[in-house]
Formats: C-alpha cells, structure tokens, sequence
C-alpha cells in the first residue's frame, strides 16, 4: 500500500498517515507494507516500481486523500488528460499523461471487489490531479494488480483497511494473487 505525502494545503496527509499506520500489519495472513509517495507525476510511478519489486508484492494499492469528498470511495479509472493547471510538488504542469496512450485506463486490480470487502462506493472519476495520474499510469507500468482508494481529509480507520483486504485477498481464488500490498 503506498499513501500520498504532502501537497499544496495539505501539509500532513491522511493518506500517507494511513500507509505507515499499517506497514507490518496483516490482512489475513498476508504482510502489509505501507510506505509513502510523493504527489508528482512521475515519481508515484517510479516509487511503487520499485517498491513492488523490492517487496515482491503480488498487488498494490494506492491511497490519496479527496479533500471535497466526505466518504471514502475505490476509483474505477485514471484518464489520460489532467488540469493542466496545478503544478505537483516539483513545480511541474502537465495537461496530459501520455499523448500516445489511451484516453481511459481502468484499475487492474477489481474495483467493485475492492470496494465490497471494505464497504465503500466506487467512484468513475479520480480527478484530474496526481491520483488520477497513478491511477493512470501505475497498471501500465506494474505486472500485478493495482487499485485505488480516495479517502476523506477526516482519514480512514487502518483497521477497516486491514479487515476489508483480508476480506478481499479471502475472496480471491487460488489463481489469484494472495499478497495484499506493496
């Protein structure tokens, strides 16, 4: 699992506090590896690369925090355009990801199963900012499953995290991949 760190406003984010309060936790019994990530473009990407990897983790889940949302919510899709107006934490700009790659791509890792087992909704629209680009990017780049969780500037409890991957890697069949996080 990797959490979003600080960006514009949000100097101490949610996301990030929920990756690291469940590194060394368990969803069932698999080994939960929380780490943080930096909000740019690129460099979210580059990080869980590595990070999956290095951990050899047979799914990732990514966690930013939605500042004008109250509820927590699974993103389906990342989209190739982004606002174009809002620099990441490097100063950078960008309107679009990939000017050669598709407009839309969906999360590989089950968002309607996802969102079941930890007891949200699923949301068709990650923005336009930095989740939208990992959740753009990551499942091109990761040969594992990869998913999405929005969560509210109030936080998620990790415990609920915790119960509902156990609840879904539980859910998974014996082809499926069983390891919950990178």
């Amino acid at each position: 699992m990797v959490g979003f760190g600080p960006f514009l406003e949000v100097l101490d984010n949610p996301a990030a506090r929920l990756a690291r309060a469940c590194d060394g936790g368990r969803a069932g019994a698999h080994l939960v590896v929380g780490r943080d990530m930096p909000v740019t473009w690129f460099g979210a990407v580059e990080r869980v690369v590595a990070l999956q990897a290095q951990h050899d983790a047979a799914l990732v889940l990514g966690v930013g925090v939605a500042r004008g949302r109250e509820l927590a919510w699974v993103e389906r899709a990342g989209f190739r355009r982004v606002d174009g107006r809002t620099p990441d934490v490097d100063g950078v700009v960008l309107d679009d990801l990939d000017p050669l790659g598709p407009e839309r791509r969906d999360a590989t890792l089950d968002a309607d199963a996802l969102a079941h087992a930890l007891g949200v909704g699923v949301s068709e629209d990650a923005g336009r900012y930095v989740c939208n680009a990992f959740l753009y990017l990551a499942p091109a780049a990761l040969p594992v499953p990869v998913g999405f969780l929005h969560i509210p500037p109030a936080g998620f409890p990790p415990e609920r995290l915790l119960a509902g991957l156990a609840r879904l890697v539980g859910a998974l069949g014996p082809d499926e991949p069983r390891a919950p996080t990178s």
